[in-house]
């Protein structure tokens, strides 16, 4: 334990450190927040001309007329682009200008393409503007600038698009658990002997290039803050495969019946063991070494038992999981539920995470849009839930007044009457949408494209 511990610390200053970044550049914020609210209507046009020939009808996404924001200030694009009058979806001039107009993905071929079905005017195959279903790491692989394109808010590019204005605000967001995850990293970290210590030091947060970052403030905390549950650092995940498991792990190994002193063999049968197993159960060699592994993280970093949070899109594919990323997460609505009690009036857009905007672009009946165009700050319980509802122990479901499934005294509801054999691809499909182990034997639908209907 002391040694993983020393290893984890001894990572500290090869993360790329966010120093300071808690502040900002001197007099930036300012000075760009001071031109954007003292913006004319004029100009705010003159950087969305371009947009608004495609997208008229939609929605400003500030409700107060005291802000005039264009929209390459926060999207980014040129807004020089025009489509010639009368040229319909579809046609070669009106799909040059919306190239030329739109940031392009660096990988076009992982972004999904617009059905037939839900593509007006001959623009099927096209990337789709929806948020893309498990998307997971995608975004941190994409260029920033793209990044910045599809949502403004996300925390790669905040600082310049939100910041101006809003600079505490994307800050504390920045280094906010909900971002971080440091509480379940150190709390699981601590408890499967990934680190010896109880207070974090592990925290998810990326870099304007989605490279993991640590985050040090620019400020140290003081002894006070401390004692109040402040970090004075947190730094990326460690990877698993050069982290020692824990001793108690050990106890899970097969093999390592006979503890030759030659480095551990793979696959050689050895008729004293077991036939196929590494011939010693800890690496001789150190961390990572002979086929050892961190099971630990491992499993922190591949099944993600909670969501990615802030830094990354919702799964976006069934009710209750469509959200974007960053501060457009909250402050932007899906529609997730149809509980009045829950989503308050946006209820009555349904669950199914369509849009109900003026936007002439954006195709009826696509999931995976936002509701409209617009920040809000009128957020309804059913937007926290797309994040707090997946894993028991930090689930918020409870306040709504629901509880977990009982195995037994629900048995009738959760099981089967004929037991049930998945295929390895059926628990697969079943696993990614619901991480419960019985999940696959039980009656879960094999789609959450039922929801929809």
């Amino acid at each position: 334990m002391k040694r993983n511990r020393m290893a984890l610390l001894a990572l500290l200053p090869l993360v790329p450190a966010v120093v300071g970044f808690l502040s900002g550049p001197p007099g930036a914020a300012a000075s760009s927040s001071g031109n954007r609210l003292r913006q004319s209507r004029e100009a705010a046009f003159a950087g969305s001309r371009g947009c608004l020939g495609c997208h008229a009808g939609i929605e400003p996404i500030h409700a107060s007329e005291a802000v005039q924001i264009s929209c390459v200030q926060c999207h980014g694009g040129d807004a020089s682009a025009t489509v010639r009058a009368g040229a319909p979806p579809g046609s070669q001039g009106y799909e040059a200008a919306l190239v030329a107009a739109h940031v392009q993905p660096r990988f076009p071929e992982r972004w999904p393409r617009r059905p037939a079905a839900a593509a007006p005017g001959g623009t099927a195959g096209r990337v789709s503007s929806a948020n893309p279903e498990r998307s997971y790491t995608l975004l941190l692989a994409e260029s920033p600038e793209f990044v910045r394109f599809v949502n403004p808010g996300d925390l790669r590019v905040a600082q310049e698009t939100c910041g101006p204005c809003h600079q505490d605000e994307v800050n504390r967001v920045l280094k906010s658990p909900m971002t971080t995850s440091s509480i379940f990293f150190g709390a699981a970290g601590y408890a499967n002997g990934v680190v010896g210590q109880k207070v974090s030091a592990l925290g998810e947060s990326y870099s304007r290039e989605g490279r993991g970052q640590a985050i040090r403030p620019a400020t140290p905390p003081t002894p006070e803050q401390l004692a109040r549950g402040a970090l004075p650092a947190t730094v990326p995940l460690p990877r698993w495969e050069i982290v020692q498991p824990g001793e108690y792990f050990r106890a899970f190994e097969r093999g390592g019946l006979l503890a030759p002193s030659s480095f551990p063999d793979l696959g050689n049968p050895n008729r004293e063991d077991e036939a196929g197993q590494p011939d010693i159960r800890l690496s001789s060699r150190g961390r990572g070494t002979g086929l050892r592994i961190s099971p630990a993280l491992i499993n922190l970093q591949k099944t993600r038992l909670n969501d990615p949070h802030l830094s990354l899109l919702g799964t976006n594919d069934h009710p209750g999981d469509y959200r974007s990323s960053g501060c457009t997460a909250c402050h932007v609505v899906y529609a997730n539920d149809r509980d009045p009690a829950n989503a308050g009036p946006y209820a009555a857009f349904g669950h199914s995470g369509e849009s109900a905007t003026g936007d002439p672009t954006i195709p009826r009946g696509e999931p995976g849009h936002p509701l409209r165009h617009a920040f809000t700050r009128a957020i309804p319980t059913s937007q926290c839930m797309s994040c707090h509802m997946h894993q028991p122990n930090s689930f918020v479901n409870t306040y709504l007044g629901y509880t977990m499934w009982d195995y037994e005294s629900d048995a009738a509801l959760l099981w089967p009457k004929t037991q049930k054999y998945p295929t390895e691809a059926e628990k697969r499909a079943s696993l990614d949408a619901n991480p419960e182990g019985a999940a696959p034997c039980g009656r879960i639908r094999p789609s959450w494209a039922a929801w929809r209907t």
